[in-house]
């Protein structure tokens, strides 16, 4: 970590993530089973009830893998989330960690949100790559203790993004109504 960035630093979804939620989407309509009666035509509450909670949990997973962000700028740490963009102010960072999961954590914050899904560890080791995620979790380390690395930026709208919800929801209405036509 030598020198100072200028522009707020970015790390997001890649390809292989997007593929990955968009294959799940399809999984999902491919498999999925409706309840007797669940249809629009013959609506049992329950069974409609079903088909849109199961649309929508579909649509808020393909949406956490495949759009997560995390955009440090001079501030802090903006992350993507369901319902807002939450942030982070460096002064409230101890220090980064990417768990077993992928994910990373921020110690030292209070409620501290889990971010990113970046490659597991462990799963870097079998595949015999350094992984983004270890990588992520040291640069953000480094800026939270040194104000000398953080980025000169303030990040706007374009670089933080938007919540999960404003996709997530018209992705599950898609799905709904994809998997209602599909069952017909």
């Amino acid at each position: 970590m030598t020198g100072r960035c200028t522009e707020p630093q970015v790390w997001r979804a890649g390809w292989p993530a997007r593929v990955a939620a968009a294959g799940s989407c399809l999984l999902f309509l491919a498999f999925i089973e409706r309840p007797a009666g669940g249809t629009l035509a013959d609506p049992r509450p329950g069974a409609v009830f079903f088909a849109a909670w199961t649309s929508l949990v579909a649509g808020w997973l393909c949406c956490r893998v495949g759009l997560w962000r995390l955009t440090a700028d001079r501030d802090g740490v903006h992350i993507r989330r369901m319902w807002t963009v939450t942030f982070l102010p460096w002064s409230e960072i101890g220090r980064v960690e990417l768990r077993r999961d992928g994910l990373l954590e921020f110690v030292g914050a209070v409620a501290v949100p889990l971010a990113g899904l970046f490659l597991p560890s462990w799963a870097g080791r079998l595949m015999g790559r350094r992984g983004a995620g270890g990588r992520a979790a040291q640069r953000l380390t480094g800026m939270a203790r040194n104000a000398d690395l953080r980025p000169q930026a303030r990040a706007g709208r374009a670089a933080t993004g938007s919540a999960f919800a404003s996709r997530a929801l018209p992705l599950a209405v898609a799905l709904f109504a994809a998997a209602e036509w599909i069952h017909r």
